[in-house]
């Protein structure tokens, strides 16, 4: 990876070449990234390797005139050529109505995602680990495939008005899917962490094999409105569509849920179960972020959802101009939380009545912004509880249902314990009611 002075040599070139070709404002940016990984399919290590590339990117502008060219070559030349080509670009392209200046200095806070540790893998132990998830697929006569991947990576940012910034992040991942021998087994399990020691591939293999041999031959049941149970892969797969929503434009200009009318917005309603909270916080301690946004902003801890109102939408440089405010500081991730004391998973098993268990969903997708109405099928195990236990798995089923829906104050039940599921930490959650629209023939 690159370090400060390298990356901020690339910056102040390209800098002093935009400007000597005309430039009236310029930014630049620095990627270099190295990536190690290990697959495995059949119960068995199929590839194994590592990649190093740089990734650099020079925008001018003219005029309010916007050009950008990327590239991967740090030389003398390939970069003058890079500003100049940007700078010409500007100058036949059309003016850029949102155009706002590059930010000029700003004090960072320190970055907390990166370990050295997990930028330098120890391969033997990664070898350990995967073969240590493969006994147990071989113990269970399941077949494994899963992915162990580790990326770290140096990103530098500068700006023609005077801004610099450079920070370092690493995390480490692992996922693994088992199935069984008969074919209507699946289970599925992953987790990632900043620092790799802390990254559980054993725990994650013995969930994934567990829910395969737990989900076989499963029952048909009838779609329908079910009380559920989400696990936190579960909550993850939705959430992000939850937090692309909570953008101040669209909302002001009448184009998302958060919508109100003349132009206002639905701050300050109670729209969710006061149960949550959602928040964004680049210093958490599980789920630290790189202290800035994709706009340069210092990032801070910004609240999005408390005691189930609605607290803040995300404000660019450009829309805050226009509405004579401040950009806000965030998000760059985040963070659900219980506010009342976490439920353990069993328990909410223990108290319901009649509903299903979910592993997972797949293949989700928008289908109305207004509502975040979303589709998508459940994956990886799907099971019935009656009565406070679980009783047999059951086929895979497609769901339509919002988000608004089901983080209402009448819907949330229980919620449980944060995890991670890098870029949010998020909670089991005991719904109320949950919409499935058809069976599906996916195992």
């Amino acid at each position: 990876m690159l370090t400060r002075d390298e990356a901020f040599r690339i910056c102040e070139t390209l800098l002093a070449h935009t400007k000597s070709a005309g430039a009236e404002d310029a930014s630049i940016t620095v990627n270099g990234s190295a990536q190690s990984h290990a697959r495995f399919a059949d119960n068995r290590i199929t590839t194994s390797g590592h990649a190093e590339d740089l990734q650099i990117t020079a925008t001018a502008w003219v005029e309010r005139r916007r050009g950008s060219v990327s590239g991967n070559d740090a030389g003398a030349e390939a970069l003058e050529r890079m500003a100049r080509d940007a700078v010409q670009i500007a100058r036949v392209s059309p003016v850029h109505r949102e155009y706002v200046p590059t930010l000029g200095a700003v004090e960072y806070p320190d970055s907390r995602s990166f370990d050295e540790s997990t930028a330098q893998v120890d391969v033997d132990a990664r070898a350990s680990a995967l073969q240590a998830a493969l006994e147990a697929c071989r113990r269970e006569g399941v077949t494994g495939a899963g992915f162990h991947i580790v990326n770290a990576s140096a990103r530098a940012a500068a700006s023609a008005n005077g801004n610099r910034r450079y920070f370092r992040t690493g995390e480490g991942s692992f996922s693994m899917t088992a199935r069984t021998s008969d074919g209507t087994g699946s289970g599925y399990y992953a987790g990632d962490h900043f620092d790799l020691a802390r990254l559980d591939v054993r725990q994650i293999a013995e969930q994934a094999v567990s829910k395969a041999v737990r989900s076989q031959a499963p029952k048909a049941i009838e779609p329908g409105t079910y009380s559920v149970i989400l696990e936190p892969q579960a909550v993850a797969d939705l959430l992000g569509f939850l937090g692309n929503s909570l953008d101040a434009r669209s909302a002001e200009e009448g184009r998302s849920a958060f919508a109100a009318k003349d132009g206002q917005t639905r701050v300050g309603e109670k729209m969710f179960s006061e149960r949550i909270k959602l928040y964004s916080d680049p210093q958490h301690p599980e789920l630290p972020a790189i202290p800035v946004t994709g706009e340069g902003i210092a990032a801070a801890r910004m609240p999005l959802i408390t005691d189930g109102v609605l607290e803040n939408l995300e404000y660019s440089r450009y829309w805050a101009q226009e509405r004579k405010r401040e950009a806000t500081p965030g998000p760059v991730n985040y963070i659900l939380e219980s506010t009342t004391p976490a439920v353990a998973r069993d328990e909410m098993i223990k108290t319901m009545k009649r509903g299903l268990l979910i592993t997972r969903f797949w293949y989700v997708r928008l289908v109305d912004p207004r509502t975040i109405m979303l589709t998508g099928l459940t994956r990886d195990g799907l099971w019935l509880v009656e009565n406070g236990e679980i009783r047999h798995p059951v086929r895979n089923l497609r769901f339509n249902q919002s988000v608004l829906a089901m983080l209402a104050p009448w819907n949330v039940e229980a919620v449980g314990a944060s995890e991670r599921r890098s870029p949010f930490m998020v909670p089991p959650l005991k719904l109320a009611s949950f919409t499935f629209t058809s069976m599906s023939d996916a195992i």
